[in-house]
């Protein structure tokens, strides 16, 4: 009796049957020796080869989106250097730079926003557009001397998203 069921089934060729656990419709049911390709193993295959290529043109699109986004930073670099009078004379980055007018015009991070990949900090550059006198200068002076003399406390502030204040 076994035997006739089972040549019953392979006569269908098939038996599918679908995984409990994950939903997954497969056919596995075959005596002594595998039969021939069936349909659903011919899309399961063709479906496996789409994925395969599938990424690979994913791959290819996020090369050329880089590629893309390094040509586009490039030109607006030059853009940028041509209309900006204060920081790229100085070989600075303006996206590094802060405004904060008073006792300087700008502080700047120099390497914080670097477009090699490496976002080390290397110096800070204090900046104003012009000679102050006065106050101002007599401002800048001791911020001068406390720099040279290491007498300063680095204080790093945080502003959280429900806008508490912490110290780090």
């Amino acid at each position: 009796m076994q035997n006739q069921v089972i040549d019953f089934y392979t006569s269908l060729r098939q038996i599918f049957v679908v995984c409990d656990c994950c939903g997954e419709i497969f056919s596995k049911l075959y005596q002594k020796e595998r039969p021939t390709i069936d349909w659903k193993e011919k899309i399961d295959k063709e479906i496996s080869r789409l994925d395969v290529l599938e990424e690979k043109l994913n791959e290819k699109i996020e090369l050329a989106r880089e590629a893309a986004r390094e040509a586009g930073r490039r030109v607006a670099d030059k853009f940028v250097k041509k209309i900006d009078p204060i920081f790229s004379p100085l070989k600075l980055n303006p996206n590094d730079a802060k405004v904060i007018f008073h006792p300087v015009d700008f502080i700047v991070f120099n390497g914080m926003n670097s477009n090699s990949g490496d976002i080390t900090i290397k110096n800070l550059v204090l900046l104003d557009k012009k000679n102050r006198t006065g106050e101002y200068q007599k401002i800048q002076r001791s911020i001068d001397s406390a720099v040279n003399k290491l007498n300063y406390e680095w204080l790093t502030l945080r502003v959280e998203e429900n806008g508490r204040i912490i110290e780090e």
